[in-house]
């Protein structure tokens, strides 16, 4: 059976989720899933099969009550389909078995489909087609048959009735085998990261996933502990896993940009200020419900103020990020764009004669303009 650390091999360190054991004991799982969800963990994401990034209803680790054509049974939700928002992934808590569950009207239809007969052996299955689609995606029929043989021997051992012909597992292998292994998506997470780990090398970023749908918003923002200052990212303009529809430009993968800002870091600071982050995942509200994506050398006012209501900030600059600037990611090139908070009046004169004298005067030691509300 698989392990943690095989987990980790594949699915990096940041994708695979352990759970708390005072917390898993008090839900009343069998011993066996207690072991294997604190000790071994899940994938957060697995090729485009799997994920746990759930956003209502019924989100990832959920524990509900369900009528099943054989009796009542508690199910607890493991994730979803990447691409399909109707289906969810369940184990009965009773007899550890994992159930597909169609959902209509956000409620789970009467007669889930087993496709796995433990937990183990269901993220064993994980395991096993992610590492396929890193190890052989893209590669021809006869080229994969000889290394998909071996993966569905193994398998059997593991849980022979889940490879039947005519179940989840067993049509998935026989797609494989007979159409070759898909190339697993590419998205723009990696270059990402890459670039935030060059400009930041010794840094151990804070991160937070908003929960919301994917398509209406961010999915996640990160903290970054830079010199005198938080650098504040969003993650989920551009396309992170190759899941979405290119953007309005040619080679943009999703809308082919992500946000940052820099707000000033006292030091013992521990945690970046909430008005910053809230202000982050706002804009990602605003631009995938109007449509209007920023790019260098935008500006808007705001509702209120941002920050505390002391402060004289109204409105919002945006710059190219003077350190990020541009990359290159698989779906299309991402540019990195800052947002600066500005007064109404610094926005109006932005309005007459251009932001650049403007983020001239606010910029930091290190050339980067800063959102400082108590100035």
């Amino acid at each position: 059976m698989v392990t943690h650390s095989e987990l980790v091999r594949v699915f990096g360190t940041d994708g695979v989720v352990t759970l708390d054991r005072d917390q898993a004991e008090q839900r009343g799982f069998r011993s066996e899933d207690v072991e294997l969800l604190c000790e071994v963990g899940l994938p957060v994401t697995a090729d485009i099969l799997f994920t746990m990034h759930v956003n209502g209803p019924l989100d990832a680790l959920t524990v509900f009550d369900a009528e099943t054509p054989e009796r009542p049974a508690r199910f607890m939700i493991l994730g979803k389909g990447c691409t399909d928002d109707r289906i969810r992934y369940a184990m009965e808590l009773e007899s550890g078995n994992v159930f597909l569950l169609a959902l209509e009207d956000g409620v789970p239809t009467p007669e889930p489909e087993t496709i796995n007969a433990s937990l183990g052996a269901f993220v064993e299955f994980l395991h096993r087609v992610e590492l396929c689609a890193q190890e052989m995606g893209g590669a021809s029929q006869e080229e994969a048959r000889p290394y998909l043989e071996k993966v569905i021997a193994d398998l059997r051992t593991c849980d022979e009735r889940a490879l039947a012909p005519d179940t989840f597992w067993g049509g998935l292998m026989d797609a494989y085998l007979h159409g070759g292994v898909p190339r697993p998506p590419q998205g723009s997470r990696a270059a990402i990261a890459t670039a935030l780990e060059a400009h930041l090398p010794d840094d151990e970023p804070l991160r937070w996933a908003t929960n919301i749908p994917m398509g209406e918003g961010v999915q996640e923002l990160s903290a970054h502990r830079a010199d005198g200052c938080w650098l504040l990212v969003t993650w989920g303009f551009s396309d992170l896993d190759g899941l979405r529809d290119v953007g309005p430009e040619p080679g943009a993968g999703g809308l082919g940009f992500e946000l940052t800002m820099r707000v000033p870091r006292g030091e013992g600071d521990e945690l970046p200020p909430g008005w910053a982050l809230a202000t982050l995942q706002n804009l990602g509200t605003y631009v995938f419900g109007e449509g209007h994506p920023f790019a260098d050398g935008h500006r808007m006012g705001v509702a209120g103020q941002l920050g505390p209501e002391t402060s004289r900030l109204g409105a919002l600059l945006f710059v190219t990020d003077p350190h990020l600037g541009v990359i290159d990611a698989p779906g299309g090139e991402v540019e990195f764009i800052t947002a600066v908070g500005v007064t109404r009046e610094e926005l109006a004169e932005a309005k007459a004669t251009g932001n650049d004298a403007v983020l001239a005067r606010l910029a930091g030691a290190n050339g980067v303009p800063l959102t400082d509300v108590t100035r």
